[in-house]
């Protein structure tokens, strides 16, 4: 892997690019938690209508 350039050196657009990337990769974990997090949530109408829907079963066919 090469060498961090030096203060006096200036980056160039390759090692800018690589750079990127590690950045990239380094916060691909945070990424996807946050992403997790934020489509994890259902509009208020759909979760009321699940709730809604949580005891509306039938237990017609069985015998008991």
């Amino acid at each position: 892997m090469p060498a961090m350039p030096s203060a006096e050196e200036p980056l160039t657009p390759v090692q800018m690019v690589i750079n990127g990337f590690k950045l990239l990769f380094a916060m691909s974990p945070l990424i996807a938690l946050f992403y997790i997090v934020y489509t994890g949530f259902e509009p208020e109408e759909v979760e009321m209508k699940k709730r809604k829907q949580k005891g509306d079963f039938q237990l017609d066919g069985h015998s008991e």
